[in-house]
């Protein structure tokens, strides 16, 4: 009998977590990622890139933003913000970067960061940023692990078509 109970309590519980998040479009930058509802909006960006968010206690801060790229080149831009990561002394742990998407985290002063970005159409990207104590990380790794597998392009890249100019032959 309660070992029935034990299993009943945990799968209603189930459907009770996955409520527990929102989706986020940008419609900007043409992204969406799911965020969980115990996290509330604590400023909005004035030209729509993006959200910062931190659950009640405030013990953990998430940054959701589209970035334009410079030169449409995200494997650079995606250097380019593990180098500032480390600028700010964050000491890189991991690090895994493909021509579509990248991820790293790292320590600093007792704090994790995590960072997420995917390449979106037009030169641009979407990127998450979550950063907290590492008292906490068995609270927020399954939070990181969600924004990581929802974090998604909206809109489908079309293809770059050259255009050819034809001139008229003469003479």
């Amino acid at each position: 009998m309660l070992a029935r109970l034990t299993i009943l309590l945990l799968l209603s519980a189930v459907p009770a977590q996955a409520a527990d998040w929102w989706s986020y479009d940008n419609a900007r930058f043409g992204y969406a990622i799911e965020l969980p509802s115990e996290f509330h909006l604590s400023a909005r960006s004035d030209n729509s890139d993006g959200l910062t968010l931190t659950p009640a206690d405030q013990s953990a801060r998430l940054l959701v933003f589209g970035a334009n790229i410079l030169n449409g080149d995200f494997a650079t831009e995606a250097n380019i913000r593990v180098a500032r990561a480390r600028d700010e002394g964050w000491q890189i742990s991991y690090s895994k970067s493909t021509s579509r998407g990248i991820s790293f985290s790292g320590t600093r002063q007792g704090h994790i960061v995590y960072v997420r970005g995917v390449a979106l159409c037009n030169g641009a990207a979407a990127f998450f940023q979550m950063d907290y104590p590492k008292a906490a990380m068995q609270r927020y790794d399954a939070v990181v692990m969600r924004l990581v597998r929802s974090l998604r392009p909206t809109t489908k890249c079309a293809p770059t078509t050259q255009i050819v100019k034809s001139f008229p032959v003469t003479g």
